[in-house]
């Protein structure tokens, strides 16, 4: 048996408990100061607002007042179940309480800036934390809700040192929580976030071309080639930014593209941006107060892609989604830019 000190208790970090609480390991879930709801009703033993079922009764709840440096160094593996914006709080809680060295995984999603270069936090937050022994990404197709019923699960664990990755992924892995492992740990990172950014776009697609004679009304065919576009370019941006290509047509890749697109916060910006509604719009209505990862992966982006003179022709997919999202327009793909 292990202990795993799991911070922030948002959707993905406390779903993370269920399979580290079934190996038999001994769990802490600790709220961000932002958790407090959530974190009140799982010490009353009730779901957290956005899971079906509480908590198993083995994982002990704090709050974020209530974390001491006991439970760092009592940790073998420490887990980030925070949003990117919560990152530095993160650091600053592994800064304030990590004693010794340990490993650290991370589900956060985003890019970061380093030198004048856009990077991944795998390369950015090593340098924030002292006694990090090992930064390990955590990756690939995984809603919350359908890890914590415990429905089949396919997921990465990427880490230079695949000793450590393996380690983490040996405490979680379960018949239902299927774990693979490899060391391109920048690219898993970098998919992870640009894989919110081109669901947006794709999830356009089925909004933009309406197919009332499906029960869902979205048109397929231009879907599907979105799909395909967004893939080619999350593979050229992934290398541009450090890790492998190969890694975007893997799980951290296409798998997790396709996931997103089903459903998200993403996905629903991009439902919203093929009706010819505005970002701004949607941020004021249907998404007011929630935080869509793939606008701050734009911002970004839109950096990166300044360096790159060919940008339109190579990227035109992400090209349009920045237009979009930065310029306050409609989403405007032109199809005859593929296969030309």
């Amino acid at each position: 048996m292990a202990t795993i000190l799991i911070l922030g208790a948002g959707v993905m970090g406390s779903a993370l408990c269920v399979p580290a609480s079934d190996n038999g390991h001994a769990v802490t879930l600790v709220g961000t100061p932002l958790d407090g709801e959530p974190v009140r009703r799982m010490k009353a033993g009730e779901a957290h607002p956005k899971l079906d079922k509480p908590l198993p009764d083995s994982v002990t709840v704090l709050a974020d007042q209530e974390l001491t440096p006991s439970h760092m160094a009592s940790a073998d593996l420490v887990i980030i179940g925070v949003s990117s914006p919560g990152i530095f709080w993160a650091s600053e809680r592994l800064n304030q309480m990590l004693s010794m060295p340990k490993p650290v995984a991370f589900v956060t999603k985003g890019l970061d800036r380093k030198h004048g270069r856009i990077v991944t936090y795998a390369q950015t937050v090593p340098g924030l934390v002292g006694n990090m022994a090992a930064f390990i990404g955590i990756g690939g197709p995984c809603i919350a809700r359908e890890l914590a019923n415990r429905y089949p699960t396919t997921s990465i664990y990427a880490c230079r040192d695949r000793q450590a990755g393996a380690f983490a992924a040996g405490l979680l892995r379960t018949p239902y929580y299927r774990l693979a492992v490899n060391d391109d740990v920048i690219g898993v990172e970098a998919c992870a976030a640009l894989k919110n950014f081109f669901a947006i776009g794709v999830s356009a697609m089925q909004t933009r071309y309406p197919d009332t004679s499906r029960p869902d009304g979205q048109s397929k065919n231009p879907t599907a080639a979105a799909f395909t576009q967004a893939a080619s370019e999350m593979a050229g941006l992934c290398e541009r930014i450090g890790g492998r290509c190969d890694t975007a047509f893997d799980l951290a890749g296409i798998g997790d593209l396709h996931v997103t697109v089903g459903g998200g916060r993403n996905s629903r910006l991009g439902h919203g941006l093929g009706r010819n509604q505005t970002v701004s719009s949607m941020m004021a209505g249907d998404l007011a107060g929630e935080t869509v990862e793939g606008i701050d992966t734009a911002r970004m982006l839109v950096e990166l892609l300044n360096t790159v003179p060919s940008a339109k022709t190579d990227f035109p997919l992400a090209c349009a989604i920045i237009a979009a999202v930065l310029d306050g327009g409609a989403l405007n793909f032109d199809f005859t830019t593929l296969f030309a």
